[in-house]
């Protein structure tokens, strides 16, 4: 029974529709929110701005973490929610038909929030039997 429902969850049969991604990304989006908020209200000085700045641009993150002026758990929570964003997409454009490569786009800095956007609003392409072929 588990191992549906995490299959369920992460639907790995390389595919993923319209409604599964937009619900799927507004979970890590959730809990992307939930970690950030929690870790500024447990360590004092951490920097709101650059880490509101790492929903667009995860790079951001990259030297704070280094220098050790930004907590681990925002840094590895924006780690996650990109992950299962890109893993989302790189499935979304393959179920529209476009080339999977396109999902990767959710990467680019800037560039990330309007290929999401497209991908959840793109239909899906209509299968027939001679794509088995």
């Amino acid at each position: 029974m588990t191992m549906n429902t995490v299959q369920k969850i992460l639907h790995c049969d390389g595919r993923t529709g319209p409604l599964t991604y937009q619900r799927n990304i507004a979970l890590l989006a959730v809990g992307k929110a939930a970690v950030d908020l929690l870790t500024l209200a447990l360590v004092p000085g951490t920097d709101a701005a650059r880490e509101a700045l790492s929903w667009l641009n995860p790079f951001a993150l990259v030297r704070p973490w280094m220098d050790g002026t930004m907590p681990f758990s925002i840094c590895l929570g924006t780690f996650a929610f990109f992950a299962g964003l890109v893993w989302n997409s790189v499935h979304r454009a393959r179920d529209t038909g476009w080339s999977h490569w396109l999902g990767l786009l959710t990467v680019v800095p800037f560039v990330d929030v309007i290929a999401a956007v497209v991908l959840s609003f793109v239909p899906a392409r209509k299968r027939s039997v001679w794509d088995l072929v």
